[in-house]
């Protein structure tokens, strides 16, 4: 399914993923206060172009084709005429502020507006942080356009106007965290509202767990990241920007080869769906390839010729991770997980339970879309975000 990447100017190429949360063009970001909101903020007709938040919490542009009030969720059409519905979260501060310039419940008056033009107004105290009085209304971006532009795969930016203007709005969640119910091994909440955007999450999809609040954050979300993500990689002690109070913490957690051929297997399931793997042209060549990216610690310095040695080893050592080929009477070089898990960490208390993985696809770039082209108009001194690697 191709899609648009909103902030980055990338048409992705995907599977349809399993939630999503859509944003009218002309809508901010989710609820703050924890309460039952009398109305709801996502889209109210057909033919509104909206933004769609997937669980890598990134945005994708697409048209509205059917609103489903009863069952709170629309069904979006995106560029290549594929659809799928969305879910549509509760969020009242847009439609709160338009309300209040008529039946004024709360004695506010003055209204901040994005030069992005993404919305007609906040009034101060409705955005997330609330609008300093000093703010400049020629160059306050609300927090919405700055979590468009700066989220990014492999971690948000670092550097740059929007990359201070992300690190000063997470400091402050839009949400509730003690509002939410979670499952018992504290991976999912029923709200499906995760991370700093208050979006839906997989947490075995490129998330991190803060340490402290046990909050999941997006990857596109975080500024601590040297390499990017691999799935169901936890080995991580992660403290969000809520906790800390300023800039993110992480600590990359000791591996075992054990641990490294389980990441390995792990990720190539999820973005090839199948289950077995052929141990030199896969296991180890992907292992091999990206070694950098995998930060084994103190196994980082381990030659090549060593590392298919350990990495074989743990794999025909451990039979109650991993199943060989010939066990099935298939190939004796090939392996796979017995079960299809993160690998564990020497904290848990029980083994984590996942569901089916969604299918990854391969990407590729396109023209940077419309709200993008609107940030760039509006400041023409900002060259857009570029892409890191």
């Amino acid at each position: 399914m191709t899609k648009h990447r909103h902030a980055e100017g990338r048409t992705d190429r995907r599977a349809r993923p399993s939630r999503a949360q859509t944003h009218r063009l002309t809508d901010t970001d989710a609820p703050l206060d924890g309460h039952a909101p009398e109305h709801t903020s996502g889209p109210d007709s057909e033919g509104e172009d909206v933004l769609a938040r997937w669980t890598d919490g990134l945005l994708y542009l697409g048209n509205v084709k059917r609103v489903d009030g009863l069952k709170q969720c629309c069904l979006v059409r995106f560029e290549d005429n594929s659809e799928f519905w969305s879910c549509v979260k509760t969020s009242t501060h847009v439609r709160i502020c338009r309300l209040l310039l008529k039946i004024q419940t709360v004695k506010i008056t003055v209204v901040t507006v994005c030069p992005c033009a993404c919305v007609p107004g906040y009034h101060a105290a409705c955005h997330s942080p609330p609008v300093e009085p000093e703010a400049e209304p020629d160059s306050w971006i609300c927090r919405h356009c700055v979590f468009a532009v700066a989220t990014k795969r492999g971690g948000a930016l670092k550097r740059g106007r929007f990359a201070r203007l992300m690190q000063y709005m997470k400091l402050r969640l839009p949400y509730q965290l003690s509002a939410l119910d979670w499952d018992p091994q504290h991976l999912t909440n029923q709200q499906q509202c995760y991370c700093y955007c208050a979006g839906p999450g997989e947490w075995n999809l490129k998330m991190l767990q803060c340490a402290r609040c046990g909050q999941w954050f997006h990857e596109a979300c975080t500024q601590c990241l040297s390499k990017p993500l691999l799935y169901g990689d936890r080995f991580y002690q992660f403290e969000c920007s809520v906790c800390t109070k300023g800039p993110e913490t992480i600590q990359r957690l000791p591996m075992t080869w054990v641990d490294l051929a389980h990441l390995v297997l792990y990720h190539l399931s999820l973005c090839c769906k199948r289950k077995y793997f052929d141990f030199d042209h896969e296991i180890l060549s992907f292992a091999n390839e990206n070694w950098e990216c995998l930060l084994p610690g103190a196994l980082s310095d381990t030659a090549r010729p060593e590392r298919c040695h350990n990495l074989l080893d743990a794999l025909n050592a451990h039979k109650d991770r991993f199943v060989s080929g010939k066990e099935i009477k298939k190939k004796k070089c090939l392996f796979g997980l017995q079960v299809r898990a993160p690998p564990p960490l020497a904290t848990d208390s029980a083994p984590v339970i996942t569901e089916a993985p969604v299918s990854i696809g391969h990407r590729k770039r396109s023209a940077p879309p419309t709200v993008l082209q609107y940030l760039h108009w509006h400041f023409p001194s900002e060259e857009p975000p570029a892409s890191q690697t």
